[in-house]
């Protein structure tokens, strides 16, 4: 089979820093290579770029912006005059360009099935004679209706027309599924949790673990807590002098705000930033973790709960919906309801080793059992098939 992924990110060293889709797509794409498929991945950057490794070929185009100078500069001024009309116009305009791309790469390509995801709407007006499959990670609607942020609404009915579009829409969770329904009235084909590649994400007996250190891997910013893990260190650090904390992920200037606006001096001198670290860095850095703090306001799946919880180690999350899908509280993880919560388990964490270590091999073994990367592929495959026999 001819899988072709469709993205404007995807974690690699040759390509820019990538969220959590970036990384989706890289374990997906390396298990399906050796499953027997071929796979290539399409995208836009700022510049194009074109390599094969361990067949996988990557082939990006520049984005529509960097390709097309005056018309960006015109859709820009549209956008300070805030002309909805003209900001449409060119919405359309770069969806319309990328799927024409897009149909030429997978056309030459012989390509089987697409997969892509549904943030922005990038494949309102793909053609989807080769059928298409968006797994919905999150969206702009996702981020106003869940996380409070801006209503981006020409976006939004970007996002809403490429849901419509699509061949089969796929939900990485219960919650995400009724997210969709809720947020563009369209129901999901299939809930398909995300896996990981338990091997990679395996404990290392031979790291040491920093003791007293909370560490957080993901984007620098609100939507993720980190303002809360922040003033949660603060107090932290006043009950265990010793204790410290690891900020893993991009967002360099939410870091300096960090330092300037909302870590009291004796909790910045206790915390260290790594920047953004690729996905084979993370397991040995993490190994070095005694507990790992997740306080996101949302999530369609919560991919960091899960790789932290197959390390091995004590996972503390905030109560968002989908967190009881994957964490049974006090079991294999936390949950904690508010900041004091928080101060509460990381405080328990640190005075009872013994009994939180427990907790942290009860994890393993859920996401070994539940969330394993052999999992997802198998059910992804099989849509793929479906979809293939339905086409034909």
């Amino acid at each position: 089979m001819k899988i072709l992924l469709f993205t404007n990110e995807y974690s690699h060293e040759k390509l820019p820093d990538c969220g959590g889709v970036g990384t989706f797509l890289k374990v997906l794409a390396e298990a399906l290579v050796k499953k027997g498929h071929d796979v290539y991945v399409f995208g836009f950057s700022r510049k194009k770029i074109q390599f094969s490794e361990h067949n996988i070929h990557f082939y990006f185009i520049k984005k529509y912006s960097k390709a097309h100078f005056l018309t960006e500069l015109i859709r820009s001024i549209g956008s300070k005059l805030k002309s909805d009309s003209l900001q449409l116009f060119f919405l359309k305009k770069e969806r319309k360009y990328l799927a024409n791309k897009l149909k030429t790469y997978a056309s030459k390509n012989k390509i089987d099935v697409i997969e892509s995801f549904v943030f922005s709407g990038y494949t309102t007006y793909c053609d989807t004679s080769i059928p298409l499959v968006l797994r919905f990670h999150g969206s702009r609607a996702f981020w106003h209706y869940y996380l409070g942020q801006k209503k981006e609404s020409l976006k939004i009915l970007m996002e809403q027309k490429a849901l419509e579009n699509a061949s089969k829409i796929v939900a990485v969770s219960e919650f995400s599924a009724e997210a969709i329904q809720k947020m563009y009235s369209i129901d999901t084909h299939k809930v398909i949790y995300n896996g990981i590649d338990t091997k990679v994400f395996s404990p290392d007996s031979s790291i040491e673990t920093i003791d007293q250190s909370i560490f957080y891997f993901g984007t620098l910013s609100d939507a993720k807590g980190v303002n809360t893990l922040a003033k949660t260190f603060n107090e932290v650090v006043k009950l265990y002098p010793k204790a410290s904390l690891h900020l893993i992920g991009k967002g360099k200037a939410y870091w300096d705000y960090l330092c300037e606006h909302v870590l009291s001096g004796d909790a910045k001198k206790q915390t260290t930033y790594y920047g953004t670290k690729q996905l084979y860095e993370l397991p040995k850095l993490l190994c070095k973790a005694n507990l790992i703090c997740l306080p996101t306001n949302g999530e369609t799946f919560g991919l960091a709960f899960v790789e932290s919880m197959a390390l091995e180690k004590l996972v503390i999350v905030n109560n968002i919906p989908v967190a009881k899908e994957i964490i049974e509280h006090q079991k294999n993880g936390f949950i904690a309801n508010n900041q004091t919560e928080f101060i509460s388990y990381i405080s328990y964490a640190f005075d009872n080793p013994e009994k939180t270590h427990k907790i942290a091999i009860n994890a393993r073994k859920h996401i070994v059992s539940h969330f394993s990367k052999e999992k997802m592929v198998t059910e992804t495959l099989n849509l793929y098939n479906e979809l293939i026999k339905i086409n034909n």
